[in-house]
């Protein structure tokens, strides 16, 4: 798990890669364009750098944000709509991984509560990572944010993992997983709430963990 210099200098290029990538995008997110068409401007970038993708480039709006893992379709971004966007690339062998999702217009106010449980969620996790913290400590720590804020149901998946030659490795961010963190383990901490047939809100950070705690590599 832990990464010697070379692999984290990688990884870092690899999620500053991923973020300038993002930022291109941010700009064309808009109502009118479709899922598919967003994914394949990112995709489009990501060849003309010469580099692959991380794995099938995710794009959700609306209702279909309410699925972790959904697929990107023909459906047209909405005003209101919360957009989710995932993907990475591979640098040298190595991953990012990144999630953002956007506001279009003025959300509804469960999806702006959602956006904000786990943005909030996110930053206390990112804030808590330092070598030897258990992982199932820092895991239930943030899950019971969300659900003291009546969030129970909506979540459907772990804190995060481990990324490096693969785009999900050791160590899983589970409330089960009893393992230490360690230094100079890269991580992406990935809060996620789904609300069935609304939408969802996913945000996500490749994090280097070092000696008194952490450092963003993806922003």
């Amino acid at each position: 798990m832990p990464k010697s210099e070379k692999q984290i200098k990688y990884l870092a290029k690899a999620a500053h890669i991923t973020s300038g990538i993002f930022r291109t995008i941010a700009t064309v997110i808009k109502p009118g364009i479709s899922e598919i068409e967003i994914a394949q401007s990112i995709e489009s970038i990501i060849k003309k750098k010469g580099l692959k993708r991380s794995f099938r480039t995710i794009v959700a709006s609306g209702r279909n944000a309410a699925k972790p893992h959904a697929k990107a379709t023909e459906r047209k971004i909405k005003e209101s709509d919360m957009v989710v966007v995932d993907f990475g690339v591979i640098y040298r062998g190595y991953h990012s991984d990144m999630t953002r999702t956007i506001m279009v217009g003025k959300a509804d106010y469960a999806m702006r509560r959602l956006y904000d449980t786990v943005k909030i969620a996110q930053k206390k996790a990112i804030k808590k990572l330092k070598p030897g913290l258990r992982i199932s400590d820092l895991v239930c720590g943030i899950h019971d944010y969300m659900r003291k804020r009546g969030m129970a149901r909506y979540i459907l998946h772990s804190l995060g993992h481990g990324v490096g030659t693969k785009v999900h490795e050791a160590p899983k961010l589970s409330e089960k997983n009893k393992h230490i963190l360690k230094e100079h383990t890269v991580v992406a901490i990935e809060p996620g709430l789904y609300m069935k047939k609304r939408g969802g809100v996913r945000i996500e950070d490749m994090v280097l963990i070092e000696k008194n705690g952490a450092r963003m590599l993806t922003g």
